[in-house]
């Protein structure tokens, strides 16, 4: 009987592949748990060059951790963080598979351990909120009479 559970098991997992934990969590965060997160920036942020000071300040902090990359990123923007990832001796990841997103809030850079760290925020924005302030689009000033004028 427990030779038909396991040649059952194996047909299953040939037939629909291996079942994964959590994989709308893996898919979120580049292939990786959240628990391992470090830093999570979003395809709009790993494109705004302000960030990678970020960026840096966060490897330079945990130089055990590895780089993931949204391989759906323009090459031209992935450099910089290819470039310092390799000078810090960091290993990274070009993950290109269809299923990771490939829109502006979707995940583009994730810096992660390959065990749980549980760490608290991880989005570029809380983490670095002055650093990622200065990419914020600042309001022009208008004056009374262009506000009641409406222009």
């Amino acid at each position: 009987m427990a030779e038909k559970s396991q040649m059952d098991k194996h047909l299953q997992n040939s037939t629909f592949g291996v079942p994964k934990v959590n994989p709308d969590e893996q898919r979120r965060y580049l292939g990786t748990f959240r628990e391992r997160v470090s830093l999570a920036m979003t395809i709009a942020e790993v494109k705004d060059r302000n960030n990678v000071d970020a960026f840096i300040t966060e490897i330079t902090a945990h130089p055990d951790l590895q780089v993931i990359l949204n391989g759906h990123i323009d090459q031209a923007d992935l450099a910089p963080y290819l470039k310092l990832a390799s000078q810090h001796n960091l290993k990274f990841t070009i993950r290109n598979d269809i299923f990771y997103g490939m829109a502006e809030d979707d995940y583009g850079l994730i810096v992660a351990s390959d065990h749980a760290i549980n760490l608290n925020p991880v989005d570029l924005t809380k983490k670095y909120p002055k650093q990622s302030a200065k990419t914020a689009t600042p309001d022009n000033k208008k004056s009374l009479l262009d506000k009641l004028l409406g222009k």
